[in-house]
């Protein structure tokens, strides 16, 4: 006979954000009374929940490739630096002025590139190298000026 495993504790942090989300669309729809709304909020969450109810039990990732953590950490810096622009935009938006900066996305990837030398990342690490890099992309004028050559 086999035995339900006890809800960990991402379980419990997953069922609870559910039931903030729900209690939030609850609000919300007292608030603007609006059907469509409120229909849009009730398919959102039911399609999280049920995904969150057919996930497999225990995913075998193994190690990620160190070539597919480079292109997830040259993807994070090039969001992050949308977003800082973004963050900072103060006129209208231009591509050109967006396009300055993604130029300077290679060297502020170079630091991160350092602690992949042979490594095999697991997924959890994959997600931190990404938003590391995010947070690289977003503070990009920081990172180079920091940045000094090695003697």
């Amino acid at each position: 006979m086999l035995v339900p495993e006890m809800p960990t504790l991402i379980d419990n942090a997953l069922f609870l954000c559910l039931a903030l989300a729900s209690a939030l669309a609850v609000l919300d729809h007292i608030r603007h009374r609006s059907w469509q709304r409120s229909l849009i909020y009730a398919l959102a969450i039911g399609v999280i929940a049920l995904g969150l109810l057919l996930r497999p039990e225990k995913q075998s990732f193994g190690g990620a490739s160190p070539l597919l953590a480079l292109i997830l950490m040259f993807v994070g810096v090039l969001l992050g630096i949308a977003a800082t622009y973004i963050f900072n935009l103060t006129g209208a938006f231009t591509w050109r002025d967006l396009a300055r900066p993604l130029v300077a996305s290679p060297l502020v990837l170079l630091p991160l590139i350092g602690s992949l030398q042979g490594a095999n990342l697991e997924p959890v690490q994959l997600i931190c190298f990404t938003v590391l890099a995010f947070q690289n992309g977003f503070f990009w004028q920081q990172v180079l000026r920091d940045a000094k050559p090695s003697k």
